[in-house]
């Protein structure tokens, strides 16, 4: 059982001069303008100041409020997303990698403010750059690493150096995807598991997991695994050459805040792993290798205001199935496993371990029969 590798290609697929105004045409290109809320997020903090300015504290924190229960009350309310799979147009292609500069502007128009602001402000704004992260960062990177053309994986490895965790990009291709739903894989949630335990697992798992696959890799190569050759070095001399200019630029406050942001980043992807496969095995055959991964292995959502912002992660079961398929393509994949409610809303039941076992292990045992 092996997970492909993805063909190298030195640049992005080449696109007729002609295909513009095809695209501008095309029901693909107005059902993509929606995923555009989630290259647009990083200025939200701006945008609550700039609407704020004699209430900082209150615009500071207005984000992560608007992010974890504006939102996901909007998602609950609105329901269902009814766009059907997709074809992949050139528009849709540009968001993800156009979350790299919007991320990184937000970012360091962030980190400029934090050395003036007062211990609540500063609270306020780390939590909601943290939420804006793991959005924006790293669940725009996860739909990078996944595409076979150089660009795409490379600005998906400067997003995921830009928040500390460049080991993702290691291990969730090559180790999450082969594993997912064995005990092999920190990053799916056993049943009974509360998410207090689960981060911190699946955090030191995915760097112990990155590590160890990039070893064997280069073992087969004849290199030393402590050398430039390895991935996983070069990302983390990346992401710290990049705190170290920021605390030059800003001040010893202003890398504090940037790495506060990154670990509440990584948390929240840490939260949504925990949602994506709580509970849900994969059996072991009798050469001792798992099962083929089917629609059963994930939980899905399909919720619409959610799906804009993540891409159409919630549609998890068919990603797991089709790891190259772009995320327009994605499909809800009606016998899959379903969650209550969208993730935004799941992020918040998850925090409560007594109220998310009464929910999720009564559909767990459904799921079962």
């Amino acid at each position: 059982m092996s997970f492909p590798a993805p063909t190298r290609s030195s640049a992005l697929p080449a696109v007729p001069a002609s295909s513009t105004t095809q695209d501008l045409a095309s029901p693909s290109f107005w059902s993509s303008l929606r995923f555009l809320r989630a290259v647009l997020l990083p200025g939200l903090p701006w945008l609550c100041l700039l609407m704020l300015p004699s209430w900082p504290v209150l615009a500071a924190w207005l984000p992560f409020l608007i992010i974890h229960a504006l939102i996901p009350v909007l998602d609950w309310v609105i329901g269902n997303d009814p766009e059907p799979p997709r074809r992949s147009d050139r528009f849709s292609q540009s968001l993800p990698l156009l979350c790299l500069p919007s991320w990184i502007i937000g970012l360091v128009w962030s980190v400029s403010l934090a050395p003036s602001l007062g211990l609540a402000s500063w609270l306020g704004l780390t939590l909601s750059m943290g939420a804006i992260g793991g959005v924006v960062a790293i669940n725009a990177a996860h739909e990078l690493i996944h595409r076979s053309h150089r660009v795409e994986r490379g600005a998906g490895a400067v997003l995921l150096a830009s928040v500390c965790y460049g080991a993702f990009k290691v291990e969730h291709v090559r180790g999450h995807h082969l594993w997912v739903g064995t005990d092999r894989d920190s990053a799916s949630a056993h049943r009974g598991q509360s998410l207090y335990a689960f981060v911190p697992r699946s955090m030191l798992g995915t760097v112990r997991s990155a590590w160890r696959l990039e070893a064997m890799r280069l073992e087969r190569l004849g290199q030393a695994a402590l050398s430039l050759a390895n991935e996983n070095l070069r990302l983390a001399i990346l992401s710290t050459l990049f705190v170290l200019v920021i605390g030059w630029a800003f001040g010893l406050s202003a890398m504090a805040f940037v790495l506060t942001v990154s670990l509440l980043s990584i948390v929240e992807l840490e939260i949504i792993n925990y949602i994506e496969h709580y509970g849900l095995r994969r059996k072991i055959l009798a050469n001792g290798l798992p099962e083929p991964v089917e629609p059963r292995h994930s939980w899905n959502a399909n919720s619409r205001i959610i799906n804009s912002f993540l891409f159409n992660l919630q549609r998890h079961s068919d990603h797991h199935a089709h790891a190259g398929k772009r995320f327009p393509a994605l499909s809800g994949q009606v016998d899959a496993p379903i969650l209550p409610a969208g993730y935004g809303a799941m992020i918040l039941l998850a925090l409560f371990p007594r109220w998310w076992k009464m929910v999720m292990d009564r559909r767990l045992d459904r799921n079962e029969r």
